[in-house]
């Protein structure tokens, strides 16, 4: 996501901060002088970011406001609270919630973003001995990385003193942040598989089909529908799809209504069988054995532990 310094349209940030360098679509820092990296507050009634990358790395609070996000190749609820670190070149797209669309809709989602290229203090920063560990967390955020528990708790306040503070505790703000990241036990990756550097049409086609996925996939979707978007016939856009996903179409659609039906699960007070159909499955028994190879866990023990 890319968060600017002065009033705009969100879809206004995006092409003005995007450029081509030969076929790769990249987001571009909008830096401001005096500055080596961004600390900044973004508030919308909604993201619109297309599925994009940039070489930037990328801290993202999400601070208010729910919805999906698509990291390299996951897929999954983001919620108010939570905390992101997303690597350099690293597709990525956060999606608000329907709910915020609405015109009756008072609240606007907000976040925090930081944004820093490797090389901000000097080529060597990362390679001394003191950011050995914090090295290998840069590589580990190229499968994308949920920052969790305690972790989580230290950096919100670092984040928000970050906003208020002049240049040095700017600084100083994102090396404790650094710091904390490199000895944390509460890190947790998102992608199985590292996916990064997609060109222009790959960038226009996926995002076209990651929008009608999150439109369709509590219905009976269509493969046939989702490749017609890209121009593909069905076999070709199977393959396009998983090459750059290392998913299935279907199981990718699979993957977003069980965690649809988690979500509903700990939201709701819908029964079982309501939160089949409600997530896009047609059969209870189908729903249940899907869901428990994915989470190890049926529904049922699922919304029982959460009780506890």
């Amino acid at each position: 996501m890319l968060y600017c310094h002065h009033k705009t349209t969100y879809t206004d940030t995006i092409l003005t901060n995007m450029k081509k360098s030969g076929n790769a679509l990249f987001q571009k820092l909008p830096l401001t002088a005096g500055n080596s990296f961004i600390i900044h507050r973004y508030e919308s009634p909604y993201f619109e970011t297309p599925w994009h990358f940039h070489e930037e790395y990328e801290l993202v609070y999400c601070e208010k406001g729910f919805g999906n996000k698509f990291i390299g190749n996951s897929f999954s609820a983001y919620q108010e609270g939570e905390i992101a670190f997303i690597g350099r070149n690293v597709p990525h797209l956060f999606k608000a919630d329907d709910s915020f669309y609405q015109p009756e809709s008072t609240i606007k989602p907000s976040s925090i973003v930081v944004q820093f290229v490797e090389g901000f203090l000097g080529n060597n920063f990362f390679n001394s001995p003191e950011m050995t560990e914090m090295k290998q967390v840069l590589s580990l955020s190229q499968n994308g990385l949920m920052v969790l528990g305690e972790t989580r708790q230290r950096i919100k306040p670092i984040l928000f003193e970050m906003l208020e503070s002049d240049k040095i505790g700017r600084l100083k703000g994102l090396i404790d942040i650094f710091g904390r990241l490199s000895v944390s036990k509460d890190l947790y990756p998102l992608s199985v598989n590292q996916i990064s550097g997609i060109n222009v049409n790959d960038s226009l086609k996926m995002n076209k089909v990651l929008e009608y996925a999150l439109l369709h996939y509590k219905e009976d979707i269509s493969i046939r529908a989702a490749a017609d978007l890209t121009n593909l016939s069905e076999s070709a856009f199977c393959r396009y799809f998983k090459s750059r996903t290392q998913k299935s179409f279907m199981g990718f659609i699979i993957e977003m209504r069980l965690n649809e039906s988690r979500r509903l699960l700990n939201k709701t007070d819908l029964s079982i069988l309501e939160i089949c159909y409600e997530s896009g499955f047609n059969n209870l028994s189908n729903f249940n054995r899907l869901f428990r190879k994915q989470f190890q866990e049926s529904p049922v023990e699922f919304r029982k532990r959460l009780l506890i």
